[in-house]
């Protein structure tokens, strides 16, 4: 789709994987980094001696305990460790489909540590992305050296700069891809906070448009609608707005699917 838009040539991929302990804690390091988390442990009696063989939610001793996730399996929560607590089946049962924050226990929420689950699909696919793309690929380590080598700062467009085999600070303005949707609803209550209220019509033209000024001979974004669509707002090259009557404009493109802008 998008050698469709831009002239690419050629694709370079950086494949370096996720170090997901140090995305964790950015200061492991030694023997703590070697043996994890779980080191000398089985997961139950982990979460015995952390919890102090209490409920997390209601404090509760000398009951039996269950292993529960602390944002639900069905919700997105993994089975890491950091996602178990111990719960009675009181507190288990009420608690339900929420997650411990919901449950009104945010202590509890806090001790869930970010989920991995996009570091862990990204470290699968990489290689499977350079083979699908037919790519080149490059790695971290040569991406960090090009770029102290040219003196930039660490950004996603920089990155890309130099992973794309960038040599000097001649280039050429980044672009950022948007997606938009043409005539989305809007859901809204009224003033007096009753029911969502959904304006069906739809309007000739509609925000991100793109349109020709007949009387200025101009290419200009439509900024907003006005006037039951009879009139439209619109904005130019170098931001000046202007109001208009829709019988003076023509329709270019419609503000829909990806949408290129210089960053």
């Amino acid at each position: 789709m998008v050698k469709r838009i831009l002239p690419i040539s050629s694709i370079c991929v950086e494949v370096s994987g996720f170090d997901t302990q140090k995305m964790q804690n950015a200061e492991i390091s030694g023997t703590e980094y070697q043996h994890g988390e779980l080191q000398g442990y089985e997961v139950r009696e982990y979460l015995v001696e952390k919890y102090h063989r209490t409920c997390a939610y209601c404090g509760k001793t000398n009951v039996p305990l269950q292993v529960e996730h602390i944002v639900p399996k069905s919700r997105g929560g993994s089975d890491r460790v950091s996602n178990l607590t111990l719960s009675c089946q009181k507190c288990n049962q009420k608690k339900g489909n929420m997650t411990a924050d919901e449950f009104g226990y945010p202590n509890v929420q806090n001790k869930a540590k970010q989920s991995l689950k996009a570091p862990a699909f990204m470290n699968t696919i990489r290689w499977l992305l350079v083979d699908l793309l037919h790519s080149d690929y490059t790695y971290g380590y040569n991406t960090k050296h090009n770029r102290i080598k040219l003196g930039l700062e660490k950004s996603h467009i920089n990155d890309a700069f130099v992973i794309a085999d960038g040599t000097n600070h001649e280039r050429v303005r980044p672009y950022l891809g948007i997606q938009t949707r043409r005539n989305n609803r809007a859901l809204q209550t009224n003033r007096n906070g009753f029911k969502p209220s959904i304006r069906k019509q739809r309007y000739p033209l509609g925000p991100k448009d793109l349109v020709f000024l007949k009387f200025g001979s101009l290419i200009c974004t439509v900024k907003a609608v006005f006037n039951y669509g009879k009139w439209v707002r619109v904005v130019d090259a170098i931001g000046n707005i202007i109001n208009v009557n829709i019988k003076n404009v023509e329709l270019i493109k419609y503000g829909k699917g990806v949408q290129l802008q210089f960053v």
